[in-house]
């Protein structure tokens, strides 16, 4: 592996009384993937996608979208994605 890259998971594999290390890399980086843009048939044109208050009916700038988990009806945790970043 190219020393840019980090592994996802990193172990011990044991057969018997023999172990040895083992780490787990991803197949591509993200600069790798391929992403792609929806498009309306009939125009040809980029669809974009606005995310809306469900209360307010305004639109939600991306800077004020987050992530939450729903714990009761409407009442939710919100998860910073700093706590759930893969190292």
């Amino acid at each position: 592996m190219a020393s840019g890259h980090r592994a996802q998971w990193k172990g011990f594999i044991k057969f018997g009384e023999v172990s040895c290390g083992a780490a787990l890399y991803t197949a591509a980086s993200t600069s790798d993937r391929i992403t792609f843009n929806t498009i309306n048939k009939a125009t040809g044109n980029r669809i974009n996608r606005v995310f809306i208050d469900g209360e307010t009916e305004e639109p939600v700038p991306k800077e004020l979208q987050t992530k939450g988990f729903e714990i009761e009806n409407g009442q939710y945790i919100i998860i910073d994605p700093d706590e759930v970043a893969v190292n």
